[in-house]
């Protein structure tokens, strides 16, 4: 697979995958291992853990926005150092944590902080990715970031088995420091420049904010999300139910959806630097997504080895059409946006996973799950009529786009 240049010569996209590596090691060991810190270490009643999970990423489809006007006040860079540092003692503070009370507040919080990091790194990379190349090494940080999950699962996995009493705190511990680790790499990083400061007074409903389509894009992109409900949700429950498919291989898909994200989404990355390029790969993308789940409508209708095969090909789809419509999202969701008032507009395009968090399981459990074959068709639809979006996309952006200038180009070349 041909590596960019800029992978090996800029010393920023170094600093930037290092980052995402570390990063998403703490995350892959919190994914894994949190549920059980919280329900077996904590003895948390489950109940209340999955409430709270479903509450707090419902109340930040109402903080994310707001909060992202610091982004604009302090900085992008300099704000993102500074939720790196709060989660590093916040995820830590958990090991501190000794009532249903107290996990209630820190989960809250920790939630409001961790889905505004997310357009404050988007805006960074933004800020100081040359434009032409950018969704290519957006990518490769994407591919880094599902390595580093999977390491920090691993990690959970063994420290677990082999001692609890000790894995347990090792999973928040880890995560704690991963985010110290990346805050210091963080400031490696050359800051971008900052928009003229807002005027003393300005207020929340008087600034500009994202019109029809980015709205509208926003909005597609939460359905085009639901590949990720389809995977972590409807698949396991669906293969809990077949007594002709062993429940161990929930995990041996899950090892293949990380694989080929990994191995196909930089390639899969390639060329979107126009919005027509961008457009035909929301088109892809949707196809694709429907395929893979008109693969699990027939796993559904088969038995055993038919049924085992289909779902491999089911995964291999929905990963190839997630990782295609991540490289389009990235590129819509910035050039969508006027460079000065990229936080403000990637925060509210950041709603569109939150969306899905809320929406996704619902539609899988109560839809996809219990209509089965029928419910597969209908996930089929849905994605199809993403993809034809695509091209009313592709035309919603100027044929010539502004070329990052100055900062960007410093940037990379630092």
């Amino acid at each position: 697979m041909r590596k960019p240049a800029l992978l090996s010569t800029s010393p920023t996209v170094r600093a930037l995958l290092i980052t995402a590596l570390v990063n998403a090691t703490g995350t892959g060991a919190f994914m894994s291992g949190s549920v059980l810190y919280f329900s077996n270490h904590l003895e948390i009643p489950a109940g209340t853990v999955g409430l709270t999970l479903s509450v707090c990423a419902l109340l930040t489809l109402f903080t994310t926005v707001p909060a992202s006007l610091l982004l604009e006040r302090f900085g992008v860079k300099q704000t993102l150092i500074f939720l790196h540092l709060f989660r590093a003692g916040g995820y830590s503070a958990y090991l501190l944590v000794d009532s249903p009370a107290s996990f209630i507040a820190l989960t809250l919080v920790l939630t409001i902080v961790d889905r505004l990091a997310n357009p404050a790194s988007q805006a960074l990379l933004a800020a100081v990715l040359p434009a032409g190349q950018r969704v290519e090494i957006m990518a490769w940080r994407h591919a880094a970031g599902n390595v580093g999950v999977g390491l920090g699962s691993l990690a959970v996995a063994v420290a677990i088995s082999v001692s609890p009493s000790l894995g347990y705190p090792l999973v928040m511990l880890l995560d704690g420091a991963s985010f110290l680790v990346a805050a210091a790499l963080l400031i490696k990083i050359p800051a971008p420049e900052r928009a003229a400061a807002p005027q003393r007074g300005s207020a929340l409903f008087t600034r500009r904010w994202p019109g029809r389509t980015y709205l509208a894009f926003t909005g597609i992109s939460a359905f085009f999300l639901l590949s990720d409900a389809l995977m972590t949700v409807a698949l396991p429950l669906w293969v809990s139910e077949r007594a002709d498919i062993a429940v161990g291989t929930v995990g041996v898909l899950f090892l293949i959806n990380t694989a080929v994200t990994v191995v196909l989404q930089p390639r899969l990355s390639r060329g979107l630097t126009g919005a027509a390029a961008a457009g035909r790969a929301l088109v892809q993308a949707g196809c694709v997504l429907a395929a893979g789940a008109t693969a699990f409508l027939i796993g559904d209708l088969t038995r055993a080895g038919a049924a085992s095969a289909a779902l491999v090909l089911g995964v291999v789809l929905l990963s190839v059409g997630a990782a295609r419509f991540t490289a389009a999202g990235w590129w819509f969701s910035v050039e969508l946006a006027p460079v000065d008032e990229r936080p403000r507009f990637l925060a509210v395009y950041s709603l569109s996973a939150t969306a899905e968090r809320v929406i996704g399981p619902l539609f899988v459990s109560f839809v996809v799950v219990r209509l089965g074959a029928a419910g597969w068709l209908a996930a089929a639809g849905v994605f199809l009529a993403c993809a034809l979006t695509g091209r009313a996309f592709g035309r919603a952006v100027p044929p010539e786009q502004p070329q990052a200038r100055g900062p960007e180009a410093r940037a990379v070349r630092s």
